[in-house]
């Protein structure tokens, strides 16, 4: 069998060779680097990701046995070399994992329906007037059984209509009338298949999980005060309000007991006196 080997002296192969050199001795240099899933992901959303990051980071975009090299040059990077079988980038930052991902989250774009998707929600169209003039659109947005007519020479939606149900397959007709109104129902966005801060790797499902991880932080440590102060449990956070409640139970004992201090005095002369002018009025 005819034995093949690389020219190292092609300017290609140099190419190649300069950019999984560069790209090893930078993932050293950034505190994190992540691998960007680039399937399903708009050309214009990844160049617009990649100017928002410049100065946070940087998009590294190459053919798969240059992402190939890239992996294997890092021990924990390598048991992801299998990735580089589909369209995938890797993006090296300051940023936390975390914080990148909630980065990519943010900057979310909304599109069009597609014939064949699924309404990931009830798509309905208000009532009002619309940019559209009379024409072939009234035809077809009545197709897709949005309640249209024709006033003062635009197409205005009579009624408030629904287009499509939740989990209901968006027809051909229906995609098109929701692309002429501009209804942009699908939200498409940056995915991270993993990221890796030089001490632990995060997979997706780790780095989602923040979603609900403050509502919940929240939800414990609120359940865990309200157990303490019915427990009469002391700590730093319940301090105050045992003392100020110990103390009003003292003074309602106190004042039930008739018994005279600082705290009741006022109460219980106050007291006295009306109990004193309530016998005079019965004399």
């Amino acid at each position: 069998m005819a034995k093949y080997t690389i020219n190292v002296e092609k300017p290609a192969v140099k190419e190649k060779i300069a950019k999984i050199e560069q790209t090893v001795k930078e993932i050293k240099e950034y505190k994190t680097v992540a691998i960007l899933d680039l399937r399903k992901l708009p050309d214009a959303l990844l160049q617009g990701i990649r100017k928002k990051l410049r100065g946070k980071g940087k998009i590294v975009v190459a053919k798969k046995p240059v992402l190939e090299r890239i992996l294997k040059s890092d021990k924990r990077l390598a048991a992801y070399v299998s990735e580089a079988e589909k369209p995938i980038a890797l993006i090296l930052t300051n940023l936390s994992p975390f914080e990148l991902n909630r980065f990519l989250k943010e900057n979310k774009k909304r599109r069009a329906a597609k014939t064949g998707e699924i309404a990931p929600f009830e798509i309905s169209i208000p009532e009002g007037e619309t940019d559209l003039p009379p024409g072939p659109a009234l035809s077809e947005l009545k197709s897709a059984g949005i309640n249209v007519q024709i006033k003062a020479g635009k197409i205005i939606v009579a009624k408030e209509s629904v287009v499509a149900k939740t989990g209901e397959v968006i027809t051909d007709v229906k995609s098109k009338a929701l692309q002429k109104l501009g209804i942009m129902p699908f939200e498409v966005g940056a995915k991270l298949i993993m990221g890796y801060d030089k001490e632990y790797v995060y997979n997706v499902e780790l780095l989602n999980i923040d979603d609900h991880l403050n509502s919940d932080m929240q939800h414990a440590v609120l359940d865990g005060f309200n157990f303490s102060i019915n427990a009469n449990y002391p700590t730093a956070a319940n301090t105050s309000i045992l003392l100020q409640q110990a103390y009003m139970q003292s003074v309602n004992v106190a004042l039930n007991g008739s018994l005279y201090s600082t705290s009741t005095m006022g109460q219980l002369l106050t007291s006295a006196a009306r109990q004193g002018l309530a016998l005079k009025s019965l004399g």
